[in-house]
């Protein structure tokens, strides 16, 4: 068992929910598939998610595994994609509150255009009921065999199968008041998912338009999982995956739609109205950054312009070449920015910043300072005992807290609830003791040398304290381009540690 084993799993299930849009491939067409599949590995809301110690990713990766192995069994009839989807929903469910995140949308998208539009290819696929009967049992029999083995653990912790009920309650608990402001999933998808969110929407007016089902199933499955994370209360930041799985979907059909078809005569003014949107977008974009930095709005006006600029451009050449065509042009360049933006947030959030909580997308970060602690405490075992982890000291902490964990290779360490506990002068030279205060020490022979470290810090959106509209004030489009311009919260909370100068204490 190790800190490496346990996160592993969702390293390996992050992995394999960029590899499910390939059991759609039929359905969604090659070029789509390809597309959602790389989608799904860029996506920061997918790398935090399987860099995280939870099932959201793994519930995320059994959701699509039965929609994949239903989609395809209801073609081909085979069993094998019946067990497929039925593992995928034992794997969903015993993950997580994730999962009914992800699947009550699905089925309610589905439901509706299967039972309320009558004739169609969903409506064949799931509105009779009956061509599932033959294999009722079979599927019932593989989801309950896999259920149980995963929730068990096979076998080795039978109190796990009672644990997976408290899934559902607390994703109904979601509803409730949080403590906790999430930011709002518009927010969050504008900061890190802008690609998916701009091809998704143009996803959905194209199948609007051209009546295609697929498209407009996928985006009632987003619009509902939209709706859910809007009127919960006690969402998480990560929870967004409910939404960017459908919106993966929905993009990589967007970036068929402007790949496919033939692009015609002209060339030459093909490449002309590409590199000029390029241009615009890149200008206005650095009018952008200067403006975050330093703050003149004469800068923010020429980003304005470079925007607005693109609609005569492209009426102009459409006159030319048509204006079918000039927005597919339009639509690889606005592309191409945000799929730069898209990689800037996703390495920020999981590399560069990843305890950073100007990151909204970052839950409750550990400080670095937790591992100054650590760094601290293993120099002061090196001067006394020459190894590293052999420190024998007494530390404040509850048992399943940031500091128990972070200090479990102290194996000469004693965890003890509260100091108090211990007499005076039965302290060590050596104390951790829970937030800033000295008092605690007061009885002891002796004095002690402390140092505080911050464990945690919380960032609040009020913080920005800045009015979109007024000129002058650049630091939310600072903070919007670079999660910077504002100072890191105050710690909410810290530990102290201690050493003893005194006499009585010194060897």
């Amino acid at each position: 068992a190790s800190d490496s084993l346990g996160r592993m799993w969702a390293v390996v299930f992050g992995s394999l929910l960029a590899l499910t849009p390939f059991l759609l491939r039929r359905e969604l067409g090659r070029v789509a598939m390809l597309a959602a599949c790389a989608y799904l590995a860029i996506s920061p809301t997918v790398l935090v998610a399987s860099r995280r110690v939870d099932g959201t990713v793994i519930a995320a990766a059994g959701a699509m595994l039965l929609l994949g192995g239903a989609v395809r069994w209801v073609g081909s009839r085979r069993s094998r994609w019946l067990t497929l989807a039925a593992v995928g929903l034992a794997l969903a469910l015993t993950s997580g509150e994730s999962a009914y995140g992800l699947l009550l949308p699905l089925g309610l998208a589905t439901l509706f255009f299967a039972r309320l539009l009558g004739d169609g290819r969903v409506h064949d696929w799931m509105g009779d009921a009956e061509i599932l009967r033959p294999d009722q049992r079979h599927f019932l029999l593989v989801f309950a065999g896999s259920f149980v083995a995963l929730s068990t653990g096979l076998g080795w912790n039978l109190a796990g199968l009672g644990a997976t009920g408290n899934h559902l309650a607390g994703w109904l608990g979601k509803f409730r008041q949080s403590a906790t402001l999430s930011p709002s999933p518009l927010l969050l998808m504008s900061l890190y998912e802008p690609l998916g969110l701009v091809f998704g929407v143009g996803a959905v007016l194209l199948g609007i338009v051209g009546r295609r089902e697929e498209p407009l199933t996928i985006g009632l499955w987003a619009a509902v999982a939209a709706l859910l994370l809007a009127v919960m209360p006690g969402r998480i930041p990560t929870d967004l995956i409910w939404l960017v799985v459908p919106i993966s979907l929905l993009a990589g059909i967007g970036v068929e739609a402007v790949a496919g078809g033939r692009w015609g005569r002209r060339g030459w003014l093909w490449l002309a109205y590409g590199a000029l949107v390029i241009v615009l977008w890149g200008h206005g974009y650095l009018m952008l950054a200067h403006y975050a930095a330093v703050g003149e709005p004469a800068d923010l006006a020429l980003a304005i312009i470079a925007v607005v600029v693109q609609a005569p451009l492209g009426i102009s050449f459409g006159v030319l070449l048509g204006m079918k065509r000039v927005g597919r042009v339009a639509a690889v360049g606005a592309g191409l920015v945000l799929l730069g933006a898209t990689l800037g947030a996703g390495w920020g959030v999981a590399y560069r910043r990843g305890v950073d909580p100007r990151e909204p997308l970052v839950l409750s970060p550990t400080a670095l300072n937790v591992r100054d602690l650590v760094g601290t405490i293993e120099d002061l075992s090196w001067q006394e005992t020459g190894i590293p982890t052999t420190l024998s000291f007494t530390y404040e902490a509850a048992p399943n807290s940031v500091v128990a964990w972070y200090l479990r290779d102290f194996g000469e360490a004693e965890r003890v609830d509260r100091l108090e506990s211990i007499r005076g002068d039965e302290l060590g030279s050596v104390l951790v003791s829970r937030g800033r205060d000295e008092a605690i020490l007061g009885s002891a022979e002796g004095s002690y040398a402390g140092q505080d470290f911050a464990l945690s810090r919380r960032w609040a959106p009020g913080a920005l304290d800045c009015r979109f509209w007024q000129a002058g004030s650049n630091v939310a489009v600072r903070w919007f381009l670079f999660r910077e311009g504002i100072p890191l919260p105050e710690a909410d909370e810290w530990v102290t540690l201690w050493r003893a100068v005194g006499d009585s204490h010194s060897k």
